[in-house]
């Protein structure tokens, strides 16, 4: 009896991450951070760059839509004057893709439909964690968009709020 009770207070006394509810991710989020965690070597990196822009929503139908932009971008001059090696800047400094997702715990699987760069075969299992108005997604190694590296990233967004009608 003894050694029940005191395996059930060990239990309550050790914090346990619970799982998200699917209902929790349903709306937008925008990107707060982004780093990288070199396979190879254990280097953490910003892969794009110290402030990244980006929204991903989440639907209550199980889709979902993301883009991602690095810090610094072209800023070409208008859609009639950009230059060949900014169109090609500008690929290389996003990252886009539209899908489905399944939720198992706080595990978020993405299904991919479309893609920035036609290459869905990326890390797609992200274990997530959300506190608050934040959620924080850890990538499974996969390549990197931006130079093909095994890496890790890790994502946090933050809940976007409904406009005021």
């Amino acid at each position: 009896m003894k050694t029940a009770i005191l395996a059930s207070a060990l239990l309550l006394a050790i914090p346990l991450a619970a799982p998200a509810a699917e209902r929790d991710l349903y709306g937008t989020w925008k990107l707060v951070s982004q780093s990288q965690k070199l396979a190879d070597t254990g280097e953490i990196r910003q892969g794009r760059g110290k402030t990244p822009n980006g929204y991903v929503s989440f639907t209550p139908d199980g889709r979902v839509m993301g883009i991602i932009l690095s810090d610094k971008r072209p800023k070409p001059e208008s859609a009639a004057k950009v230059t060949d090696q900014q169109r090609i800047e500008l690929f290389n400094t996003m990252n886009a893709y539209a899908g489905t997702y399944k939720l198992q715990g706080n595990k978020l699987t993405y299904f991919f439909d479309a893609t920035h760069n036609e290459i869905p075969a990326r890390a797609a299992v992200r274990q997530i964690k959300i506190e608050g108005r934040r959620i924080t997604m850890v990538n499974e190694p996969g390549p990197a968009t931006s130079d093909g590296k095994m890496v890790v990233t890790t994502t946090v967004w933050e809940k976007v709020q409904a406009p005021k009608k």
